[in-house]
């Protein structure tokens, strides 16, 4: 009986503590850029297209030209290439419509980031883009407090004035 109880604690245990195995999040979860894309190898030269593609939370990913084109945001994956010295984010995303494919591979070095985004109908490439950028939503560092004038203290307590003796 002993046995029983001792095996049914343990899987409790067990079970308790992969139940509480969180998900890593990616560094850059949170992340806007402001980017352009300019498209490649088209017969006459188009206006590059200013856009927004941001990581989300929970690696979803997202940008306004990709859902403004009718697709959804996508998973994206990500690896970490240190081997520079620098940190370099590796990222690629596949965003699917029933029968188009936008797909993006790019990395974020420091706070610019880079890569290509190709469009694909029936598995012809039918728009290539070559995208850079800059973070975009930087937390501004906040200013040094101002220095506080320091404030003369008095004593509550009134004291008399008369010594004892005189």
């Amino acid at each position: 009986m002993k046995k029983i109880i001792l095996v049914s604690l343990m899987t409790a245990c067990s079970l308790s503590v992969f139940s509480q195995v969180k998900k890593v999040k990616s560094p850059v979860d949170g992340r806007i850029y402001a980017i352009t894309l300019t498209e490649e190898g088209g017969k006459k030269k188009a206006e590059p297209i200013k856009d927004d593609m941001s990581f989300l939370a929970g690696g979803k990913f997202k940008s306004n030209y990709m859902l403004q084109a009718q697709f959804p945001q996508a998973e994206y994956t990500y690896e970490v290439d240190s081997t520079s010295g620098v940190a370099v984010i590796k990222f690629t995303v596949e965003s699917k419509t029933d029968n188009e494919r936008f797909s993006w591979e790019g990395s974020v070095e420091g706070d610019n980031v880079s890569g290509t985004a190709i469009i694909r109908k029936k598995g012809k490439i039918i728009h290539s883009y070559a995208f850079t950028g800059t973070h975009k939503n930087k937390k501004k560092v906040k200013p040094a407090p101002k220095p506080v004038a320091p404030v003369p203290v008095t004593d509550s307590v009134k004291t008399d004035s008369v010594k004892a003796g005189e």
